[in-house]
């Protein structure tokens, strides 16, 4: 049982690296976690067993599921196998497995990028194969398959967001070609609270119902890196906002 003084534990997802055979995760996830007074618990990345989802869950008070390789069509609709692109089914069938459970928990959750793509594609949404096919260009979502890229997006006010970051527009760092579909009826719904300058969807935020739901947002920009040419981590010893908003609400939940 954590304590009101204990810092709020954080499930950080990992990546597995085959030919390495090593579980890793960017430290810029870790250094932000920690900067905005949470505890990062790094999640290896097993298969979909039930009963470690759980266990994994029953030790939290918030998930963040970071960023990475697409996710296989095998999990998600709107996209095909393409040459060129890594991608990891063991992967996705623990990852939409743990971010189904902590929706329905109501744990705290935060999606970054990928992240953003699980929580849309486990509530039965489709994603965009690759965005330049939809956007002709229009905003460059990443310069190539080793460069980020900086856009601006635009928050909607009032959203948990714009709250967080204080501002209507902002400057992100974007490394991704799969996007957010149209959302679907049923089931969870989602509201699109970031827009790029293409109109695609940014950010996603989970809609309250009558009860109210627990806090859950999703968004493609990578928070966790530096909003210029600084370093890896993030640099400085504030928090982003975003991930310091979401820290506190794991803290208050």
């Amino acid at each position: 049982m954590r304590t009101s003084s204990a810092r709020p534990r954080i499930g950080v997802t990992s990546r597995f690296r085959q030919t390495i055979r090593s579980h890793s995760v960017h430290e810029g996830y870790v250094e932000q976690v920690t900067r905005a007074g949470g505890l990062p618990l790094v999640i290896p990345c097993t298969g979909a067993d039930g009963d470690l989802c759980t266990s994994y869950l029953s030790l939290l008070d918030g998930l963040l599921l970071t960023g990475g390789e697409d996710m296989d069509p095998a999990y998600c609709r709107g996209t095909d196998r393409q040459p060129g692109y890594a991608y990891h089914p063991r992967r996705d069938a623990f990852e939409t497995r743990l971010a189904g459970s902590a929706l329905d928990a109501g744990i705290p959750t935060l999606g970054i990028c990928r992240g953003a793509q699980v929580l849309h594609a486990v509530t039965g949404n489709p994603l965009i194969g690759h965005i330049p096919d939809v956007n002709g260009g229009r905003v460059a979502h990443r310069t190539s398959l080793t460069e980020t890229s900086r856009h601006s997006v635009t928050l909607v006010e009032g959203s948990k967001v714009a709250r967080a970051y204080g501002e209507r527009t902002l400057k992100v760092t974007s490394y991704h070609h799969q996007g957010l579909g149209e959302q679907t009826p049923g089931g969870i719904r989602w509201r699109v609270t970031a827009r790029a300058d293409d109109s695609l969807a940014e950010a996603i935020e989970r809609e309250d119902d009558a009860e109210g739901d627990a806090w859950a947002v999703g968004v493609l920009w990578h928070p966790e890196l530096p909003a210029d040419d600084g370093p890896a981590d993030g640099g400085g010893e504030r928090p982003d906002p975003l991930i310091a908003a979401f820290v506190a609400a794991a803290g208050a939940a």
